[in-house]
């Protein structure tokens, strides 16, 4: 039940979704009040607060539903970002969440031709269509709020079986704040540099015998430190309510609105010093890292709305029934400039001159997009025994629409020149007339089939399966030449898995697995609207398959978990843009093996640590381009790690404190299939002190790149995006 939500028309999709949600199956089930004598429905006494979870996350559930059981259980690597850690670091974004688990990195975005927002990519894949809140897909491509989140994990490698298409690094996976009996109520007020101010409420009320309702509140203003007019505001608003709690049916009714209006920051350019043969941003040349080449204009107006209903029903002691549906919708309205600087221009900034940038060029024009979207994924799950044997069966359909209207537009009059040190963010430009359209629709229709056999209480075998057919309908037209492009393709797509685990005690699992996804064409168009140029219909299905073998052991009595892996990613038919970033190619093969570790949970009561490392060999395999043959991977560093840590001192004493720090590194990265231009490694430092001042409030100051290092969190092809720099925020926390 999550989401960002709603469009400029906002009221009337939320009367929709709420129209569809109360014809839901199981809805008056879960509003029939208490339990009549002998049904056997069991009622839990009330509580006052949410049952703790481990520190340790390899105990906590995987959230997503089609892989039930612990991450301990999950033949698969899974890191878990708890709330605990959120709430220490402060975070407000999902990409900030996301920096604790090394080998993800995020891509910039490529205007009209196509995304901007949360563009990440895990062991160097591209994840844009790979975010699933409670366990549903998060459709669109915007920058996603913290303010709902309860725990973020990453499943890495191809999970076709539960995800679906694309996962071919893996998936994103968001567990919101749900309403739980008992009565809660929290806010917590941030401030600090940029500047930056922030608020948010999280209100859970119980309503009945078994049943909650929660509100989460936000609102947010903010400039970026070090990036030149990079400014933010944004709200939300989420309420949920919920019946059934602690009973064997429960209904879950989750509606998110949200908004934001940003200025668009496309980076810097990638600029290659004579002689060399490979090139680096322009900021490590001398040229201030704050400069932003954008317009007053350059702004990022996204409003979603989504509802979320889930139904359970616990049939008996061995069935369980799920339903879950999504309805989003997502109005954006977009624009950005991108810059470049080409030999003679870099030639003038080296003689100690202000010589213009190019800008504007290609896709660097706005756009205006409605989408919307709809799931819904039916889930049985069976737990029996068969003679000696027993048995975990999980399966379901899973039915999907998208949809979405994008006009482009070109403006008015012509674009100011602009220095290589930037200075146009007091022009404004007026849009003229809409240039092209591009609708879409894809329908996608999937069945999944999973089972678990214990061959004996320690060893298991797993074999699962998904078939899926994806049906896209493609338009476009533009204005000015009347140049029309349609394509109706369809695909049918078989994503096998197949595990062998042995777990000798509770607390130790030994795991190889065998895991495969697909990408069908035309399957990325509702967030990549580029791919369709020079699209042929021949085009084969991507396929991505992942072997890996993992173990992952709990120590000093479960409180600490550490895990490791093995794996190797090998990716068919691999699509890509060019360096235009227009061209769509296809027929590559690419290859990403490594070895990732880490540890998670208590080393003593007071003493909690989160930490991982991974190391990356990537490989282009075969290519159409004999020079990108043997060249690295696309955005995958050959290291990454990320550690964070806190210290609570007197915990429950009038003096106390809690203190904390962390450090994400990644080496450097290659921008494009050729490793002709390349952006530095970062190494950024983050602390944490805080007060608990009595049961009810907390004094926290979190301190972010206390270095103040020049490191760059988003890049494409030929720019990069600068970090924030020193950034030191004061937050006062109440909870009742």
């Amino acid at each position: 039940m999550t989401s960002q939500s709603g469009p400029r028309g906002a009221s009337s999709h939320a009367v929709v979704a709420a129209g569809l949600a109360a014809g839901l199956p199981g809805l008056a089930l879960a509003q029939g009040g208490a339990p009549a004598a002998g049904s056997g429905v069991l009622l839990l006494p009330q509580v006052d607060v949410e049952a703790a979870e481990p520190a340790n996350t390899l105990r906590r559930a995987v959230p997503i539903g089609r892989l039930p059981g612990s991450v301990q259980d999950t033949p698969q690597t899974v890191n878990v970002i708890p709330r605990e850690v959120l709430e220490q670091q402060n975070v407000t974004t999902l990409e900030q969440a996301l920096r604790n688990v090394p080998g993800i990195t995020m891509s910039a975005g490529e205007g009209n031709g196509g995304v901007a927002g949360d563009q990440f990519r895990i062991r160097g894949f591209a994840a844009q269509n790979d975010i699933y809140v409670d366990g549903l897909r998060d459709f669109g491509a915007y920058q996603r709020d913290a303010f709902t989140y309860e725990d973020v994990s990453v499943l890495k490698g191809p999970s076709g079986f539960a995800l679906g298409a694309g996962a071919v690094g893996g998936g994103i996976a968001v567990q919101t704040r749900t309403p739980h009996l008992g009565n809660s109520y929290g806010g917590t007020a941030t401030g600090g540099m940029g500047p930056f101010a922030r608020g948010v409420l999280d209100l859970n009320q119980q309503i009945g015998e078994t049943s909650a309702i929660r509100l989460n509140l936000m609102g947010q203003s903010s400039k970026v430190v070090g990036r030149e007019d990079v400014d933010s505001r944004r709200w939300g608003i989420a309420p949920s309510i919920a019946f059934g709690l602690g009973t064997d049916t429960t209904f879950s009714l989750h509606y998110q609105h949200y908004e934001y209006d940003n200025a668009t920051d496309a980076g810097v350019p990638i600029v290659r010093v004579p002689g060399s043969t490979t090139g680096r941003p322009i900021t490590e040349y001398g040229v201030p890292r704050g400069t932003w080449y954008g317009l007053g204009s350059d702004r990022d107006e996204v409003t979603t709305d989504v509802l979320t209903a889930r139904l359970s029903h616990t049939v008996n002691d061995w069935l369980t029934l799920q339903n879950d549906t999504r309805l989003s919708f997502i109005d954006r309205d977009f624009a950005y400039t991108t810059a470049s600087c080409d030999a003679a221009c870099f030639a003038g900034l080296r003689a100690g001159g202000r010589p213009n940038v190019t800008v504007g060029a290609g896709p660097s024009t706005p756009y205006h997009q409605e989408s919307w979207a709809i799931q819904n994924v039916a889930t049985a799950t069976a737990r029996f025994t068969t003679g000696p044997l027993r048995h975990e069966l999980v399966g379901g359909i899973d039915v999907s629409y998208e949809d979405f209207d994008r006009t482009g537009y070109g403006y008015a009059s012509a674009r100011p020149a602009v220095s290589v040190f930037g200075g146009t963010d007091n022009v404004s430009l007026s849009r003229g007339a809409a240039s092209n359209n591009r609708t879409a629709g894809i329908t996608t229709y999937a069945a999944f089939l999973n089972e678990r056999l214990w061959l004996t209480p320690e060893l298991s075998l797993i074999g699962g399966l998904r078939v899926s057919r994806f049906e896209v309908d493609y338009n476009s037209l533009a204005f000015a030449t009347g140049a029309a492009d349609s394509i109706k393709t369809d695909s049918t797509v078989v994503d096998p898995r197949a595990s062998v685990v042995w777990q000798p005690t509770p607390s130790q699992t030994y795991y190889a697995t065998y895991s495969t996804s697909s990408t069908p064409p035309g399957f990325l168009f509702t967030t990549f609207p580029a791919a369709t140029l020079n699209y042929r219909s021949g085009f084969d299905p991507e396929r991505n398959t992942l072997w890996e073998l993992g173990a992952k052991v709990g120590v000093l009595n479960n409180r600490l978990g550490l895990y490791g892996s093995l794996y190797r990613i090998d990716k068919d038919n691999a699509t890509q843009t060019d360096d235009a970033g227009a061209a769509f190619q296809t027929s590559d093969q690419q290859r990403n093996q490594g070895v990732e570790v880490g540890v998670t949970g208590n080393i003593t009561p007071a003493w909690m640590i989160t930490a991982n490392y991974t190391a990356m060999d990537s490989e282009t395999r075969e290519s159409i381009n004999p020079a990108n043959l043997g060249k690295r991977v696309q955005y995958v560093p050959q290291n990454a790690a990320s550690l964070w840590t806190t210290y609570e001192v007197n915990k429950d004493q009038p003096w106390n404190l809690t203190l904390g720090g962390g450090v994400t590194w990644r080496d450097k990265v290659f921008t494009d299939a050729a490793n002709t231009n390349e952006v530095p490694a970062n190494l950024v430092f983050d602390a944490l002190i805080s007060h608990r001042i009595n049961s009810n409030l907390r004094l926290q100051v979190n301190g972010y790149n206390l270095g103040d290092a020049l490191n760059y969190e988003a890049f494409f092809n030929s720019r990069a995006v600068p970090s924030p720099g020193r950034t030191v925020l004061v937050s006062l926390a109440a909870e009742f």
